[in-house]
């Protein structure tokens, strides 16, 4: 086994139940594989020093989904050292979208009317998975209402004033993969096409019949992918 420990970041309202497939395959390879859940902090450098404070200051494999790989650009600012490797999963670089701010500002006043499971039913699922999966939903929506309405305002601040992180990722002299839905309608995948393209020594992966929960709806090609990456 590889002795470079791997750390996964969830993206917005998910843990760990979400990577159990990847968790799985990777543990074959490596004896330190962990999950780092974000709950209460609401600052993108809150969320970069749970995850550095988890890593010891060691290097690390970091697997960063969604919201999760915003996280690992941030540390790549301050602490670049600490990524001996790092994959994207189905998120991107750019500074948040104005509309997206106004659009979360609702969010946050619907959740704290305690109306999360209809935020969940009406705007996120619809645009989560490429293809309608019960089960999938089922785990979606349990991961949210779990992780509640103060996690879901916590996490919203903390990304939505993130600069573009572009020139950061250009810094990092590290193995980068890139995975991406083709039909994925929150990160698209002109969003990843667009890193990579920057980014001469990446590599880009975008998976077929896959929207934005990738890890869900095409789990063996993502645990497929990572353990290569791992591995390489």
């Amino acid at each position: 086994m590889k002795n470079i420990p791997i750390l996964i970041l969830p993206g917005t309202l998910c843990t760990e139940a979400m990577f159990q497939h990847q968790i799985t395959q990777l543990t074959q390879y490596c004896n330190n594989v962990a999950v780092v859940q974000f709950t209460t902090e609401n600052t993108l450098a809150e969320m970069a020093e749970k995850v550095i404070n988890a890593a010891n200051d060691k290097p690390c494999a970091l697997i960063g989904f969604s919201m999760g790989g915003i996280v690992a650009m941030e540390i790549a600012k301050t602490r670049p050292d600490v990524i001996a490797k790092l994959a994207l999963i189905n998120s991107n670089s750019h500074a948040d979208l104005p509309e997206r701010k106004s659009a979360r500002t609702k969010q946050i006043k619907q959740v704290k009317r305690g109306e999360l499971l209809e935020l969940l039913t009406t705007t996120f699922l619809p645009n989560y998975l490429y293809k309608a999966n019960p089960e999938h939903e089922k785990l979606i929506t349990e991961m949210a209402l779990t992780l509640g309405a103060d996690c879901f305002e916590a996490q919203v601040k903390a990304i939505e004033d993130r600069p573009d992180s572009l020139k950061v990722l250009q810094s990092l002299n590290t193995d980068l993969l890139i995975i991406a839905g083709k039909e994925d309608k929150i990160c698209p995948a002109s969003h990843q096409q667009h890193m990579h393209q920057a980014l001469p020594a990446s590599q880009l992966e975008l998976i077929d019949q896959c929207g934005h929960f990738s890890p869900l709806e095409q789990a063996n090609e993502v645990s497929r992918l990572l353990t290569d990456w791992y591995n390489s």
